[in-house]
């Protein structure tokens, strides 16, 4: 189970890293076109689309390697002990797991009611909508998952992932 689980977060890092240089090549190639008096249709919808699946693919992953901004200011101001920063670790785990799982919950809605109205896109290319907000609902169902992963190690009293990260030093570097 753990290493499908691994890979599951190593494919939406992928999907995510694909979305990120889906942006990049986009601008370039309309840079380019722009020169010889030529566009992409839809451009930028698509461009938005895949700004969307790089933010929400990108959750689980970065959760995962301890790469979010993290606001530690109560455990860091008062100096709290292990118990009371584990409790504290759990209680905001539980909190982000209610409210991802709410996300995830009205994602995959939005997806299904485009879906069943055969919503498409309003721009220039007639997309159906289901596709491109599939990408947002699977991200927050896979983060869902990453927390949920992480809240079951810990209360079975193993160290949440992106504590271990911390802990290994894994984390990106943070200016103080």
């Amino acid at each position: 189970m753990r290493r499908a689980l691994d890979q599951l977060y190593r494919l939406c890092g992928f999907l995510a890293a694909f979305a990120m240089l889906l942006i990049a090549a986009l601008i370039l190639v309309q840079v380019a076109l722009r020169f010889v008096g030529g566009q992409i249709k839809s451009a930028d919808d698509i461009a938005g689309w895949a700004l969307v699946a790089t933010i929400t693919l990108g959750l689980a992953p970065t959760y995962r390697h301890n790469s979010h901004i993290r606001v530690t200011l109560l455990i860091d101001r008062f100096k709290l002990g292990t118990p009371t920063r584990t409790l504290l670790e759990r209680a905001v785990t539980a909190l982000s797991v209610i409210l991802v799982g709410w996300a995830a919950y009205v994602s995959v809605h939005f997806v299904w009611e485009s879906y069943v109205y055969n919503e498409l896109n309003q721009g220039l290319l007639a997309v159906p909508m289901w596709i491109p907000q599939s990408f947002m609902a699977f991200g927050f169902i896979v983060f869902l998952i990453a927390l949920l992963d992480d809240l079951i190690i810990d209360l079975k009293g193993g160290t949440q992932s992106h504590l271990a990260a911390a802990a290994n030093g894994d984390e990106m570097p943070v200016e103080r």
